[in-house]
């Protein structure tokens, strides 16, 4: 539930505020089955959902395919969409929750895609070992249980707040916290000797 309905109607005031006007016409009119509404609001968020969803599933035609997916399901279900919240938070939650259940349902191949690309030149063994260590991390993060690799992944990769985490995760932020020091401890045993 988002933090606006726990907190009542000046959190309603806050959540509406948090769209640009422009975002809330785009909305109301996305609400109402406008295709060309929606197509602007895909714009302004497709690269954000894709990162989201990349930073989890490491491979890009993965991420292009679940981004691609969560803007239809989210087109279909907009007739649901509560115009008091912004749009954002609501997006991920569907763009996250469908990359949870592809990972489960068929465990997407990880693919470090930073490995893929060539060496920079300069010292190939000082190259290797920064690939080999990047490589390791990605693993290390990979095998974390998917609600740790998710708050981790909010956190420090994509730099969200303990707040926004929580919304769209629609989880207590001392949950949010507490999972973010268990993936922490989890990644420090796992990799100790590169730490």
């Amino acid at each position: 539930m988002p933090q606006g309905v726990l907190q009542g109607k000046k959190a309603d005031q806050d959540a509406k505020q948090d769209a640009p006007p422009e975002e809330q016409q785009l909305l109301a009119k996305a609400k109402q089955g406008d295709a060309e509404a929606f197509g602007k609001l895909v714009e302004i968020y497709q690269r954000r959902v894709y990162t989201v969803i990349y930073r989890f599933v490491r491979n890009h035609n993965d991420a292009d395919d679940l981004a691609q997916e969560a803007f239809i399901r989210a087109y279909k279900a907009m007739d649901r969409f509560d115009l008091r919240y912004p749009f954002g938070p609501w997006m991920y939650r569907i763009a996250i929750n469908l990359t949870f259940n592809q990972l489960k349902k068929r465990k997407l191949r990880m693919v470090d895609a930073d490995l893929e690309r060539e060496s920079s030149g300069g010292n190939p063994v000082s190259s290797w070992e920064t690939d080999d260590r990047r490589h390791k991390v990605h693993q290390a993060i990979a095998r974390l249980p998917f609600k740790l690799r998710q708050v981790l992944v909010l956190r420090v990769y994509e730099d969200w707040s303990y707040v926004q985490i929580s919304e769209v995760l629609e989880l207590p932020i001392g949950t949010v916290m507490s999972r973010l020091s268990r993936a922490r401890e989890t990644l420090k045993e796992a990799l100790g000797d590169l730490l």
